[in-house]
């Protein structure tokens, strides 16, 4: 587990915890006030029915009377099992204080309250069994709401921590993997570079020997890479991709980069051919599709034996860039892998183009990604060998 996402865990669980706080701080005020309420209603229904009630037929449900005068006394029906409390009842009629007390019985709570008004001495009976299981209800209620909050604001929490990170998250591996880049492709040409120079060295310390054009050729040559292989890196690093989005013309965009690119065919004897007549306007960063646009060409040019085609067209809402060229085409072990840092399908340098180190088209591929496009690569179908790569981006929204 990495270090961001040890720390989207915790602070789920932390977002959880704090939520546990809040909802037991909650839950013990709801509780506490409802039981005092249950209490409180309890209270009065007793003193109302001590107070009031002069037949049973009169108290409240849960509640059993008995009512006593002078004259007699009547009880509810189904008088709980142990009741009426006699005593009770003897020591209010002898000294008239109320007496409320909670009784068991039974395996049942019980609140009874003995008065005296007048002559009349009224015990009231109150089964607390619906009230106690009142209670359990609300408190099992409580205990599933609170777990379920909990279990959801940890969740929440913890998407939203990873939604934060996402930024810090890719610009840490776009950091890593330019370094990993960097180291990878350096090596060799530094390695080169340095074998070269120590040649011109020892060259350049012997007696009468005098340094040639060739020599100091090499190192440009391999200086040359390098800053090849630096702008490269240096693109891919590039960070930028989700910023300054505006309508961009795909089409015009594309016409730019093929004329730029048409010193190069000429160079290499490729016809270089574009369609790309009518507009077809994306919403992106017009300097990143032109690195993915710029890249795709040089791609074809580098394989191609003749001929390379650009077509830009929008098919529904999509825009597609379709490159084709007629070189040896893509094995199909390469294929899986085209996308990938570092993948050529080159065997041999062709004579006099520029070395490209396996970038270009991954470049592609996160430009893509960013736009909300795809690309794909394979061969034509069309009959002819060669390579053809489609770029699709959704069209601007109206």
């Amino acid at each position: 587990m990495t270090d961001l996402r040890r720390t989207s865990v915790r602070l789920g669980v932390q977002t959880g915890l704090l939520v546990v706080g809040v909802l037991v701080v909650v839950g013990v005020l709801l509780f506490t006030i409802y039981e005092r309420s249950a209490d409180q209603a309890a209270a009065e229904a007793l003193h109302a029915t001590t107070a009031n009630v002069d037949a049973p037929v009169e108290a409240p449900p849960d509640v059993h009377v008995v009512v006593v005068t002078p004259s007699g006394r009547t009880q509810s029906a189904g008088m709980p099992a142990g009741f009426p409390d006699e005593d009770a009842i003897a020591a209010v009629r002898r000294d008239g204080r109320v007496r409320q007390e909670e009784v068991s019985a039974h395996g049942r709570e019980y609140t009874v309250r003995t008065a005296k008004v007048g002559s009349r001495v009224t015990q009231a009976v109150l089964d607390r069994h619906e009230i106690d299981e009142q209670r359990r209800r609300i408190l099992t209620s409580l205990l599933i709401a609170g777990g379920v909050g909990v279990l959801l604001a940890a969740l929440v929490a913890a998407f939203l921590a990873r939604r934060a990170m996402t930024p810090l998250t890719q610009s840490l591996e776009m950091q890593r993997r330019f370094v990993a880049d960097a180291s990878h492709e350096l090596r060799t040409p530094l390695t080169l570079l340095s074998t070269r120079l120590q040649m011109v060295a020892r060259r350049a310390r012997q007696p009468g020997s005098r340094l040639t054009g060739d020599d100091l050729d090499g190192v440009l040559a391999d200086t040359g890479r390098l800053t090849d292989i630096l702008d490269d890196l240096l693109i891919a690093a590039d960070t930028r991709n989700d910023a300054d989005r505006s309508d961009t013309d795909l089409a015009s965009l594309v016409r730019e980069c093929v004329e730029a690119a048409s010193g190069a065919a000429d160079a290499a004897a490729v016809h270089l051919g574009c369609e790309a007549d009518r507009p077809v306007v994306v919403d992106g960063v017009e300097p990143a599709l032109r690195r993915a646009v710029t890249a795709l060409v040089d791609n074809a040019l580098d394989h191609a034996a003749s001929r390379v085609d650009v077509r830009v067209e929008a098919v529904g809402r999509t825009a597609r860039l379709v490159v084709r060229d007629d070189g040896p085409g893509i094995a199909a072990d390469v294929r899986p892998r085209v996308f990938e840092r570092f993948t050529s399908a080159r065997t041999v340098e062709q004579a006099g183009s520029r070395r490209h180190y396996g970038i270009g088209l991954a470049l592609v591929a996160d430009v893509a990604a960013a736009h909300g496009g795809t690309v794909a690569a394979g061969n034509r179908t069309d009959g002819v060998t060669g390579a053809e790569l489609t770029l699709t981006l959704p069209v601007r929204s109206r």
